[in-house]
């Protein structure tokens, strides 16, 4: 019996195994499970059935991705549904799709009418967004009375961005007197919402002296609130307004207001945090910190590694 059927029997399994081991170890590209195609297969159901939830939540899944792939046609699609169906978010997600032109062609006065009917059904995210339209004269001639109007509706609402701009109208004197205790007030609601336009825009007013007194500490103090929100144009601040009151860090509280901007790339404030632990003796981690300086751009703490080097 010849040798060779056999050999060449062998080397076809060793390649078809070679090939299984090999296509294990390819990651495949995420499918929907049966579990998850079921539960679409019951919210569309429900859609159909003129559940207003099922269909914005639909529109949700396909916009975000929460089915595997974004859909923005299928998500204009199911939020045009549940908008019909007198949804509130679903008339306000279906506007901001025609306000960004998302799977639609963009329609400012279309976005306009849907920010009205969700501001109506009593989506006040709805109504800031119709201020801001009102406002920027997008879908309509500029108006700041409405403008003005939804801010407050929204701002009264618990919407921080709303406050804001609302206090900015205050503090500008757009279509509202000029009022400048009105406005540090509805900053102050905003920024204790968690919006960091609003602690900036306070930071900014006591820095300068806007309508209100220099004061340097409250400055530094919104300016460090707004950069833990992760406004870089805040901790830019933070750093001038720091570093023009404090040349080197001597207490606890100092380290805490440079080390927060330094974590927001602050190359001034990384570079006097590694002097301040220096001066402490732990020379690992002001190394660190000269280093991160270096990188970005802060000439002395190149320098300054430069000649502990040498």
């Amino acid at each position: 019996m010849s040798k060779k059927p056999i050999i060449f029997t062998a080397i076809i399994l060793f390649l078809v195994l070679l090939a299984i081991l090999f296509m294990n170890k390819i990651k495949p590209i995420r499918k929907l499970t049966a579990f998850d195609e079921k539960y679409i297969e019951y919210y569309k159901k429900a859609c159909e059935l003129q559940d207003k939830d099922a269909c914005n939540e639909l529109g949700d899944i396909y916009h975000y991705g929460k089915s595997g792939s974004v859909d923005l046609e299928d998500a204009v699609l199911f939020y045009k549904q549940a908008c019909t169906l007198e949804s509130p978010a679903g008339c306000n997600n279906i506007a901001y799709m025609y306000d960004e032109g998302l799977g639609i062609e963009r329609h400012d006065w279309r976005a306009l009418k849907l920010y009205e009917q969700a501001c109506k059904y009593g989506e006040m995210e709805g109504c800031y967004n119709l201020g801001s339209m009102y406002y920027n004269g997008e879908g309509s001639k500029r108006n700041y009375y409405k403008a003005a109007l939804y801010f407050e509706k929204s701002c009264n609402a618990g919407i921080p961005q709303g406050c804001n701009n609302l206090a900015y109208m205050y503090a500008h004197g757009k279509y509202l007197k000029r009022d400048i205790h009105e406005a540090i007030s509805l900053y102050l609601d905003a920024c204790e919402m968690g919006e960091a336009s609003g602690c900036n825009n306070l930071g900014y007013m006591y820095e300068k002296g806007k309508g209100v007194s220099r004061d340097s500490m409250k400055a530094e103090r919104f300016y460090a609130k707004a950069c833990e929100l992760d406004d870089i144009a805040s901790c830019d601040r933070l750093g001038a307004v720091f570093g023009k009151r404090i040349q080197q860090i001597k207490s606890k509280g100092d380290l805490d207001v440079a080390q927060k901007a330094c974590d927001h790339r602050n190359g001034t404030m990384c570079y006097k945090v590694g002097l301040y632990h220096e001066k402490n003796e732990d020379f690992t981690t002001a190394r660190d910190y000269f280093d991160k300086a270096c990188d970005l751009g802060q000439s002395q703490s190149c320098k300054h590694l430069g000649d502990l080097h040498r």
